[in-house]
């Protein structure tokens, strides 16, 4: 099967098809419209980079890139303040992930794949993938809600498979994350800029309006939040 060109004709043909994974997430809360026109960016997107010398059935391929626009259209649209941004992330990476390698072996990886490239332990993997199941349930079926807690990652049960040298665990990765996002917006930013971009006292009291010296007591007061969680 050749996709040199769209056309309306291709676009047409698959038609039923992005209808019929639409309706798939009719309790969404989203118009059928709506779903409808997010599918097709990702029929589109099948019909750009198919390549049927990987062994893979188009309307395979096609599925799983229309599920997967209108998963993430959904997940984006219904962020869950109770499932923790590192958990999203992880997702995004495991996603793109799996999708370079279905690309490169026509197939999707194991989850002990998974876990090999990500340095987390199978369970680990499981319970970064619960997250996803619940923003589905939260936001796909409303009726589920009271259920929210059963697919909330276990903080506890997601560690490093192998630690290394100079490398944090993940698991203190994650829970030193978590303290961060406790801290006020001042520190966040103070801590930022001084050990994420490198910046001097004196560069990061410019860009916020502040003193020196007070750059250099929020720094303090941060620091002591973080040992005093850690």
């Amino acid at each position: 099967m050749e996709i040199n060109k769209l056309s309306d004709e291709m676009v047409n043909k698959y038609k039923p098809l992005v209808k019929a994974i639409a309706r798939k997430y009719v309790n969404s809360g989203e118009s059928p419209q709506d779903l409808e026109q997010i599918g097709f960016l990702g029929l589109l997107n099948a019909l750009q980079l198919f390549n049927e010398e990987k062994g893979v059935k188009f309307v395979t391929y096609a599925t799983w890139l229309i599920n997967g626009e209108i998963r993430h259209y959904i997940r984006d649209k219904y962020a869950i303040v109770k499932i923790p941004h590192w958990v999203r992330d992880y997702n995004k990476k495991i996603d793109l992930f799996v999708e370079k390698y279905r690309k490169k072996h026509s197939k999707f990886p194991t989850i002990e794949t998974i876990s090999d490239r990500f340095n987390i332990t199978e369970d680990g993997i499981k319970e970064i993938l619960k997250g996803r199941n619940a923003v589905q349930i939260l936001s796909l079926d409303k009726d589920l809600r009271k259920n929210e807690q059963q697919n909330v990652p276990l903080l506890d049960k997601i560690k490093s498979k192998e630690y290394q040298s100079f490398q944090l665990p993940v698991e203190d990765i994650i829970h030193l994350k978590n303290i961060l996002n406790t801290l006020k917006k001042v520190q966040k930013q103070v801590i930022y800029y001084l050990f994420y971009q490198d910046l001097t006292q004196i560069s990061v009291a410019e860009k916020l309006g502040l003193t020196q010296r007070q750059v250099s007591r929020i720094k303090q007061e941060a620091i002591e939040e973080i040992r005093k969680n850690f």
